[in-house]
């Protein structure tokens, strides 16, 4: 095994199961499903506190090392929630409420004549978007009073690409990950190693079973990780959403 392999218990038994795979071919399509396993289930978060900054409304995220933005869960200051732009007056919600141009405002071409930003319906509170990855864009007043209070960023991350290219040891995962999703990302892998076409480990029957078994996993930790690994009966949602 190279450097940047994970630990032994997932390689070994991996290659019990996949009997003939090279030990790289492995590695790459485990990475794979963790990969796709933390992006479908946002079960890795992490939170970061952003302090404003005089005239600054564009940070830089700062994510643990060999890890890679997914998206972005929530943000709250000072205790309370800070919504998306989106719900406020950076989508929809603006296109609707600013109602139809009239044709002294445009050009001949159609576009408008005056600054988007006249028309922003979130100036003077605070909202987040991600209009890139890495970067979080905060709108709101940054006099003294709003740098008293960080924003607090809550997001989900996935491995880095970099693990595959270079000795980064445990591929950043945090200890306690092997073992929760052990069997989940062994169900995956194998799906992945066995219905991989005309190899000795070959088996397209057993394939289906544990990529089925994988798909039910992620549906299960995808509840999990928005319930914080706190026990609770389901829930029905009317009229919309089903059960959660």
């Amino acid at each position: 095994m190279t450097a940047c392999a994970p630990t032994d218990r997932l390689m070994q038994t991996l290659t019990v199961e996949a009997p003939g795979a090279p030990d790289a071919v492995i590695q790459l399509q485990l990475f794979n499903i963790m990969d796709e396993f933390f992006r479908r289930t946002n079960a890795w978060r992490y939170e970061q506190e952003i302090e404003i900054k005089e005239n600054t409304h564009e940070y830089v995220l700062s994510l643990p090392a060999d890890t890679t933005f997914v998206r972005m869960l929530g943000a709250a200051r000072n205790g309370i929630p800070v919504p998306p732009a989106s719900a406020v007056g950076g989508g929809t919600a603006s296109i609707a409420a600013l109602g139809t141009l009239i044709p002294d405002l445009t050009f001949p071409d159609g576009d408008s004549e005056f600054a988007p930003s006249d028309t922003d319906l979130a100036a003077g509170i605070f909202t987040y978007a991600v209009y890139q990855p890495q970067y979080i864009t905060i709108t709101g007043p940054t006099d003294e009073e709003a740098r008293k209070f960080p924003v607090t960023a809550v997001m989900a991350l996935s491995l880095g690409k970099s693990c595959l290219e270079c000795d980064c040891g445990e591929w950043g995962l945090e200890e306690w990950m092997y073992d929760m999703f052990f069997q989940d990302w062994v169900d995956g892998t194998l799906g992945r190693l066995l219905g991989m076409a005309s190899k000795p480990w070959t088996n397209t029957t057993m394939a289906a079973y544990h990529a089925r078994r994988f798909r039910n996993a992620m549906a299960f930790r995808k509840q999990e990780a928005n319930r914080g690994f706190a026990y609770a009966a389901p829930a029905w949602r009317y009229p919309r959403g089903g059960w959660v």
